[in-house]
């Protein structure tokens, strides 16, 4: 992946730590990783996780205060966990942090160029020309762009495909054509939370090495060239669609276990910790046939929501196409309350049968040294890597 805020080239100690954290509205997760010098795969060598109390790290500077204590309190426990694993205690100085989807909008970027010796082999020169020129397009594109809900900083882009003469391309070097065009996706952070991330950082001593989007963290680890993902959080469901081997599109939906909790709690009459304990104890099972029968009566018609407001999200996103039929789920949310099943429902909108498996059951581009992290719950964490510089 290619961000705008690369790292800059320094001299560091070696092996090179870092904190990925993701800070969410019901719990925050950091993995601590190692960079080892030679070694192309970043080592996960402690992880934990903190409640945060319902604060939203997106909110600003406040927001950013309020989850300062739980947010050190996971940094801690995730240096603590080091020793356990590997018999050393690591403490990094970097962090790189998570910026939630619905902080971040973005937009495909195309620049296309007529070559005036179309029978001359391409050279790097000439795609890394076009690439800057794509880089300087989104630039200008997102901060001349409006967007709802406050003031947004054009923050990183990522290759989003390359067509010769109309085709596509993996790599351009060396073949001939007349019409060249190179695609990326831009982003655009909301500059409350960054600015929250950037205080957060700073109160806790953090060099705060990069900001990822969700969405471009999470489509840098998926296995298959056209695919969707679906993060289910706390706030909402990040919606990522992944086309040619890149991400193409991304938006989000307010529908997420906040959702979930909040109106089972209203449609059976009980407290929202109570809503929110039947939830996981029919995801465990440990409810009796009886039990399981009344929760379904009322959760059927909320899961059904959740279906409607995704694909209508899809939809939108790739409105004259069928979608991917390679779904990921990834998030706590996910794991709950049997939402792959209603997406397999109707195979209409998808280009066949849609296939919904979890994002953590596959391969993953960092070597796990603690062998007990839960990749579909610490997925957006440790998706994070995407962000390590080069």
């Amino acid at each position: 992946m290619n961000f705008l805020h690369r790292f800059q080239r320094k001299k560091q100690q070696s092996p090179t730590a870092y904190s990925l954290v993701d800070v969410g509205r019901d719990t925050v997760k950091v993995a601590v990783v190692l960079m080892i010098p030679g070694n192309t795969e970043p080592q996960v060598v402690g992880y934990a996780q903190a409640e945060t109390g319902n604060r939203d790290i997106t909110g600003g500077r406040l927001e950013a205060g309020a989850v300062l204590r739980p947010v050190n309190v996971a940094l801690t426990q995730a240096e603590d966990s080091t020793e356990q694993f590997i018999g050393q205690k690591i403490v990094p100085d970097h962090a790189i942090f998570a910026l939630a989807g619905r902080a971040s909008v973005g937009r495909l970027f195309s620049v296309r160029q007529t070559r005036p010796n179309p029978g001359e082999p391409i050279s790097v020169k000439e795609l890394n020309n076009l690439r800057s020129r794509a880089e300087r397009l989104v630039r200008e594109g997102l901060a001349e762009s409006y967007f709802e809900g406050g003031q947004w900083q054009p923050l990183a882009v990522t290759d989003a495909g390359l067509r010769l003469d109309g085709y596509p391309v993996l790599d351009g070097v060396g073949l001939t054509g007349q019409e060249i065009s190179f695609s990326v996706f831009g982003v655009a952070g909301q500059s409350g939370a960054l600015r929250a991330l950037e205080v957060l950082a700073n109160r806790l001593d953090l060099t705060l090495a990069n900001v990822v989007a969700s969405p471009q963290a999470l489509a840098s680890v998926v296995p298959h060239a056209e695919a969707i993902v679906l993060d289910v959080g706390f706030s909402g469901t990040d919606v990522c669609l992944i086309k040619g081997n890149a991400l193409v599109a991304a938006d989000w939906t307010p529908f997420g276990g906040y959702f979930f909790t909040q109106s089972l709690a209203r449609s059976m009459d009980i407290d929202p910790a109570i809503a929110e304990t039947l939830k996981l104890d029919l995801s465990k099972k440990e409810l009796s046939p009886e039990e399981s029968a009344h929760l379904e009566t009322h959760l059927a018609p909320l899961r059904l929501r959740w279906y409607e407001a995704v694909l209508e999200v899809l939809k939108e996103l790739s409105p004259h196409k069928p979608l991917p039929r390679h779904i990921f789920m990834a998030g706590g949310g996910s794991l709950l309350l049997d939402l792959d099943k209603i997406l397999r429902t109707d195979p209409v909108p998808f280009d066949a049968a849609p296939e919904v498996v979890p994002l953590g059951d596959h391969g993953w581009p960092v070597k796990d040294l603690t062998g007990t992290l839960d990749y579909n719950f610490f997925a957006l964490t440790v998706s994070l890597v995407a962000g390590l510089p080069e």
